[in-house]
């Protein structure tokens, strides 16, 4: 007599238990109703007759008369999903009432509903809770669907408002709860030879403190470093400081205020101290193209990649041997950056990253705009700066119509200016070009420099183009600066910072930058693999040499393995020789001998040093488990190598640790990340929050355990509460419970809910569950027997805490407490009612069968 678990927890069905007769009654009359044009049915008592049960079978016995209408279902309130011409807009709970005349259940709306589902405002909008819909819009539908939980909407195109830019109405956005965030991220080695010890530690720290839609933000970070001699060097580094708020006027945007960067998309970024009010993409119904650079790079081993920006470690990683994509290194900002990779066998490859954010056309009537003011910032961990001057700079996208595209810009400080105009469009034939210019000026402290005053101009243009009959993909960027006159921002307050006379310096003077990237698939369908190419070139006004950094990769599928072939090349004038690296890698499925595991080889090549490696790799427990076991051989009397890495990714963040060696030492390599939240619940362990996206706080006392959909590994803890992290920020998301990982002292009355966080939001998702006993109370009422489909209350103080129906004369209930009342009614709770005390035990089987006097 216990209810099947997986409709037992099944938020869109009620808990009925009606004898086989009538249930096959009602959903016949059902699917009669829903062919035939009959607006009312009616039901004889006669046929829900229980024999031996005496007094059933008159009319009394039997209270069906909220079903006598098509559709009908009990009136009340309803957590449903909101269908407006098909389109889920809204998940929420909604009152609904019997409409007189009208079949089935009206919802009690309101004009703010109506606003934020883009519907116009009626005439009468008072009335609008008291009429059906198509009372107040002619030739509109609204239907209750019971089984799907959906409220269905049919409004005429007529009665709906203009769609506006925002991909969501900003009054469906959920700024979330008061918590405080906090991302960790740390890393370790242990490295030692016959000569040397040495380790190295790193933490990185992310924080967001929300209130009220606000985000106070602080990422900062700590490095050490030591060596057998005793030597240590350590260093707390406050990268950024700053907070956001969101605003939804005009097309949207954010206001930041503290320590920042501007904007990358026109002029290169920079960081400061001041305020910046500028466009958000994310917030748009169009998705619109935007170049977010990628850190690549090829490693030979088991290797350390550090990542620094203006002589400050911003970011660190320990990566696998092989091609490398960086895509999260939150603080990079279109400036370069200086990446170096640390090998297990001690060596140190180094390369400058060049960046760029590429000149977005906008769509007709989309302004996108960027504007800050404040102070220079050169080092941002470094306090005691020599010059930090004030600045203003604004740029501007406009989208024009057929297809054109206008963007400008100026920056403006004490002894610097510069201004920028350009335009661009989407030539059917040639693809998307954009072409502008810049004209600066600089004024150089005659003390300190013989430059004196400078002025040039920089010539700028970029290209992208695909090409269907190949499939091939080009991203085109050009940079030429046409006088050595011409300085950035950036470049003028680096050399106020150093000896304006040094020759070294002025070597670094940028001169002309070249960037390409390549996507090529090779046959029908990518059928003999993919091709892609990626790299930038950089000359210098004083300097013979360039800069280049060049990626180049193949892979493809042979049977069942899979190829890749990939070369780096990198080189930077004041680092002397370039570095050179090739690789040959395939990869072969295991599944017939250890699920989701693989085989792997490669063999690659730096700067003349050749290592062969062979392992294998994968993952296991619901892809909670990654390990992977390697061994090796090099060149040049260095002998074999080896390696061991797992990984775990667990509710409360992921733990790493790895071993390899080489023929003069060993490297222990070791690291632990994840994210906490402080909110009014208590403390809540997570995987690694996102702090620029959504996410959601699971509010379910007392069951713990409970699995969430959203993610690996993600559950309630002992409390009831679970984070969920990576949610889309200003969209729709769907954040569910996973039923079948419920207790079996749980019950939930909803298992999904649909949110729309703010950017960095925390936003709670409670969730209806009921922890206690389950019941199957057998009724005693002296005057007679109680009806079929009489409602069964339980209470404690206000809140109800279970509800069933009555059938043959027993209820089913779940989650009650040790002791209650139970508070039945029928006839719509006006005509008869009773209640009926209850004592209820544990019970091994988990279902207590007890009787109980209605009186």
């Amino acid at each position: 007599m216990k209810p099947n678990k997986k409709h037992k927890h099944d938020h869109r069905r009620d808990e009925w238990r009606v004898n086989s007769l009538g249930l096959l009654l009602l959903a016949c009359s059902s699917s009669y109703a829903a062919q035939e044009p009959v607006q009312k049915l009616h039901f004889s008592p006669e046929f829900f007759k229980i024999p031996g049960v005496p007094g059933n079978a008159d009319k009394e016995s039997t209270d069906l008369s909220l079903f006598e209408e098509k559709g009908g279902q009990l009136p009340g309130d309803y957590s449903v999903d909101v269908l407006l011409n098909g389109q889920v807009v809204e998940r929420m709970t909604l009152k609904f009432q019997v409409s007189p005349g009208k079949p089935g259940l009206s919802a009690c709306l309101t004009p703010g509903d109506l606003t934020r589902w883009g519907i116009r405002q009626p005439v009468h909008p008072e009335n609008l809770c008291r009429l059906n819909i198509a009372d107040v819009f002619p030739e509109a539908t609204e239907k209750l669907d019971f089984n799907k939980m959906q409220f269905l909407l049919s409004i005429p195109q007529r009665d709906l408002l203009p769609p506006g830019w925002l991909r969501v109405p900003a009054a469906l956005w959920n700024e979330g709860i008061p918590a405080a965030l906090l991302n960790y991220d740390y890393s370790g080695s242990q490295q030692s030879n016959e000569s040397s010890h040495s380790s190295s530690q790193y933490l990185g720290l992310n924080g967001s403190l929300n209130l009220m839609g606000w985000r106070l933000r602080n990422q900062s970070n700590w490095t050490e470093q030591r060596s057998r001699r005793g030597d240590s060097s350590s260093r707390w580094s406050s990268l950024n400081t700053y907070i956001q708020h969101d605003y939804s006027f005009g097309q949207g945007g954010m206001l930041t205020l503290g320590q920042t960067y501007t904007a990358g998309d026109l002029f290169d970024s920079f960081a400061f101290e001041g305020i910046k009010a500028e466009s958000d993409d994310g917030m748009l119904n169009a998705t619109l193209a935007t170049y977010s650079p990628v850190i690549r790079g090829v490693a030979t081993t088991q290797a350390r990649v550090i990542i620094r920006q203006n002589g400050t470690v911003i970011y660190q990683k320990n990566v696998a041997p092989g091609p490398f994509e960086l895509r999260d290194v939150s603080a990079f900002s279109s400036g370069d950056v200086q990446v170096e990779v640390h090998e297990a066998d001690g060596s140190v490859r180094r390369f400058t990253q060049a960046s760029g954010s590429l000149p977005v056309l906008q769509r007709e009537g989309r302004v996108r705009y960027s504007l800050a003011a404040g102070r220079y910032r050169q080092d941002v961990a470094e306090q005691g700066q020599k010059r930090r001057p004030d600045f203003l700079q604004g740029t501007v996208a406009w989208g024009l119509p057929s297809e054109f595209t206008v963007y400008g810009g100026v920056q403006a400080s004490e002894h610097y200016t510069a201004a920028m105009l350009g335009g661009g469009r989407l030539f059917p034939v040639l693809g998307a070009l954009s072409v502008d210019v810049t004209q600066a000026r600089a004024q150089f402290d005659p003390d300190r420099s013989h430059l004196g005053n400078q002025q040039g101009q920089a010539f700028r243009f970029s290209w992208a183009r695909g090409f269907d009959a190949t499939g091939t993909s080009l991203t085109l960027a050009g940079y030429r600066y046409a006088t050595s006159g011409f300085y950035t921002f950036s470049e003028m307050q680096q050399f106020l910072q150093e000896d304006g006379n040094n020759p070294d310096w002025q070597k670094t003077h940028l001169r002309s930058r070249v960037q390409l990237t390549l996507s090529q698939p090779l046959g029908w369908n990518s059928e003999f693999g993919q091709m892609s190419l990626s790299g930038s070139q950089d000359s210098y006004w004083n300097e013979s040499g360039t800069g280049q950094n060049w990626t180049t990769t193949y892979s493809t599928s042979i049977a069942r393995a899979t190829v890749g072939l990939s070369f780096g090349y990198s080189q930077t004038p004041r680092y002397g020789r370039a570095d050179k690296t090739a690789m040959l890698n395939f990869s072969v499925p295991l599944s017939g001998w250890l699920p989701g595991g693989y085989l792997n080889s490669n063999i690659s090549t730096h700067n003349g040093r050749t290592t062969l490696q062979t392992g294998f790799s994968g993952s296991s427990l619901n892809n909670q488990l990654s390990y992977s076991v390697s061994q090796g051989w090099q060149n040049k009397g260095q002998g074999a190598t080896g390696s061991a890495n797992a990984a775990w990714l667990g509710g409360f963040g992921q733990a790493s640790g790895g071993y390899s060696y080489y023929r003069n030492g060993h490297q222990w390599l070791y690291g632990l990340s994840g994210g906490l939240a402080v909110h009014q619940h208590g403390v809540t362990l997570s995987q690694k929050l996102s702090l620029d996206g959504g996410n959601a706080l699971v509010v379910a006392p007392g069951a713990k355990g409970v699995k969430v959909n959203n993610g690996n590994g993600i559950s309630t803890d002992w409390f009831g509460y679970a984070l969920v992290p990576n949610l889309s920020s200003y969209q729709h998301n769907n954040v569910a419970l996973d039923i079948n990982s419920l207790p079996d002292d749980v019950d939930a009355k909803n298992t999904d809910t649909d949110v729309v966080p703010t950017r960095g939001a925390l936003v709670s998702t409670p969730f209806n569950v009921s922890v206690g006993y389950r019941a199957l109370i057998t009724l005693n009422y002296s005057p007679g027997v109680i009806p079929l489909g009489a409602s069964v209350v339980v209470k404690q103080g206000k809140d109800v805490v279970s509800q069933g129906v009555v059938d043959s004369g027993q209820v089913y209930l779940s989650g009650l407490p040790e002791t209650g009342t139970l508070e039945v009614s029928w006839k719509n709770g006006t005509e008869h009612h009773c209640q009926a005390d209850f004592h209820l035990t544990p019970s091994e089987t988990g279902l207590n069968q007890i009787t109980a006097v209605c009186r």
